[in-house]
C-alpha cells in the first residue's frame, strides 16, 4: 500500500475492510469486536504504521488504554506469573500494563493510586499491601474500574478474586502434622501483610482440628526481601531451642532462600528440616531440593482478575462479584515422613 505521510484511521479500515466505526470501536475499546476482525485492524495498523492518538481521548474526559497492576512484590515470580494473565487479557482489548511494586508499603500504594488516578487509567488491579482495605478514593472518585485480589474475608467495596489462603495454611500444617512434626516454625517477611496472615491463620486451624497444642507453631519473619535477608532466618531456625524440625514458609521464595543456605551449613532438608513452601513458582520443582508447597493458578488468577475489570468497565451498572480458587498442596522431596 502506498501510504501517505499522516495516515488515518480511514486508510486502516480501508486496508482491513471493516468500517471506520469497527475500527474505532476496537481502538477505544467502547465495543466488543470479534477477534478475526480485531487481527485483521491490528495487521492494518502494523503495515499502515497508524498511531491512535489517546490524548485526544483523554482531554475529552475519557481513560486511557492502561490498566494498573499493583503488587507487594514484584521480584516474586508468583506475581510476575499474575502479570502475564492480565496482560494476556489486557492485550486483547487493546490496553498497555503498568506494572507497579508497592514493597508492601502503603505510603508507596497510595503514591501509585494516585499517579494511575491522575493518567486516567483505564482500571486498576491490586493486590494489597496493607492489612486494611486499600485507599482507593482517588481512582473511585473517577469512575475507574477497579478489582481487588484477596483473600476470604476481607471487607471489599468492588469486585474481587479470591485464593482461600486458609485453605492453603491449612492443607500446609495439616501436611506437616500428618508427617508428626510437632515443633515447626511459620517463616513470613515483609509485604502482603494481609495474605501472610491469613496462611498464619489457616494453620493455626489445622493444629486446633488435630487438638494439639497451639505452641507448636511460633513465627518469625524476614527483615527484608532480600535473599540474605530470607537466608538469615536459617540461621534463627538451627539457632533455636528446641530446634524446629519443619518450617512452613509464606512463600516459596523464602522457602528456596531458607532451603540453599540450610544445604550450604551442611543441614539435610528434610532430613533435619522439612521446609513447605506456598505459591508453586516455576522455581518449586527445580530447586537442588525440588519444594512441597501450596499451589496457586498464578496465570488464571491474573486473567480472571482482568476479565472481571472488563465487566465492570463495559457496564458500569453490573453489580459487583467475586471468582473464588482453592489452593491444592503439591507434595515434593522437601517433606517425608518422619521415623
Amino acid at each position: 500500500m502506498n501510504l501517505a505521510k499522516n495516515v488515518t484511521i480511514k486508510d486502516v479500515a480501508a486496508l482491513a475492510g471493516v468500517s471506520i466505526g469497527t475500527v474505532s470501536n476496537y481502538i477505544n475499546g467502547t465495543k466488543t469486536v470479534a477477534e478475526a476482525t480485531r487481527e485483521r485492524i491490528d495487521r492494518a495498523i502494523e503495515e499502515t504504521r497508524f498511531v491512535p492518538n489517546r490524548a485526544v481521548r483523554t482531554l475529552r474526559g475519557n481513560r486511557t488504554h492502561t490498566l494498573g497492576l499493583l503488587v507487594p512484590d514484584a521480584a516474586n515470580p508468583y506475581f510476575t506469573e499474575i502479570a502475564r494473565g492480565v496482560e494476556d487479557v489486557a492485550r486483547s482489548r487493546g490496553f498497555v500494563l503498568v506494572y507497579c511494586d508497592t514493597a508492601g508499603d502503603p505510603v508507596r500504594q497510595g503514591v501509585y493510586v494516585r499517579n494511575l488516578a491522575e493518567m486516567r487509567a483505564g482500571g486498576l488491579i491490586i493486590a494489597s499491601a496493607t492489612a486494611e482495605p486499600p485507599d482507593l478514593g482517588d481512582l473511585e472518585s473517577i469512575g475507574t474500574p477497579i478489582v481487588v485480589l484477596g483473600h476470604e474475608g476481607m471487607a471489599l467495596t468492588s469486585s474481587a478474586v479470591i485464593v482461600d489462603q486458609h485453605r492453603g495454611g491449612f492443607l500446609a500444617m495439616k501436611h506437616l502434622l500428618d508427617l508428626g512434626h510437632r515443633r515447626v516454625l511459620f517463616a513470613g517477611g515483609p509485604g502482603g501483610d494481609l495474605v501472610l496472615k491469613a496462611r498464619y491463620e489457616g494453620a493455626m486451624l489445622a493444629i486446633e482440628a488435630a487438638g494439639e497444642d497451639p505452641a507448636l507453631l511460633q513465627r518469625a519473619d524476614a527483615v527484608g526481601r532480600t535473599i540474605r535477608e530470607r537466608s538469615e532466618l536459617a540461621d534463627l531456625i538451627t539457632a533455636m531451642r528446641p530446634r524446629p524440625t519443619a518450617v512452613l514458609c509464606g512463600n516459596d521464595m523464602i522457602a528456596i532462600a531458607i532451603v540453599n543456605k540450610l544445604i550450604r551449613d551442611g543441614w539435610s532438608v528434610p532430613g533435619d528440616i522439612a521446609v513447605v513452601g506456598y505459591d508453586d513458582i516455576g522455581e518449586a520443582q527445580l530447586a537442588v531440593v525440588p519444594l512441597t508447597t501450596i499451589r496457586q493458578p498464578a496465570h488464571d488468577i491474573g486473567e480472571s482478575a482482568a476479565r472481571l475489570l472488563f465487566e465492570t468497565s463495559d457496564d458500569p451498572s453490573r453489580p459487583h462479584r467475586q471468582i473464588t480458587f482453592t489452593p491444592e498442596l503439591v507434595v515434593r522431596a522437601s517433606t517425608i515422613p518422619r521415623s
